[in-house]
């Protein structure tokens, strides 16, 4: 995921994953759409996700995407913390 997340402000890295993954599932759905009549309802759903997004100004997709493992800080260790206080770093 380097090649996704590199680069980039924490904002953007997150804005970014979601057009990779929004719009890899509408090509699936369009593409896929030829083998399975029924798969354009995956784009058309992905299409209302992204209207109401902006609509409402909340992205599930980015909430999803920001709980994956490669998107996740280090945990606080206060105990850390205060080592680092009392060293003077």
């Amino acid at each position: 995921m380097g090649l996704l997340t590199s680069g980039y402000p924490p904002g953007h890295k997150a804005e970014r994953q979601v057009r990779l993954v929004a719009g890899s599932l509408v090509l699936a759905g369009a593409l896929g759409s030829f083998a399975v009549p029924g798969l354009q309802a995956l784009s058309a759903f992905v299409g209302g996700g992204l209207a109401f997004a902006a609509l409402s100004n909340t992205c599930a997709m980015g909430v999803l995407l920001s709980r994956m493992p490669w998107n996740r800080t280090p945990s606080f260790d206060p105990r850390k913390a205060v080592a680092q206080l009392a060293d003077g770093r």
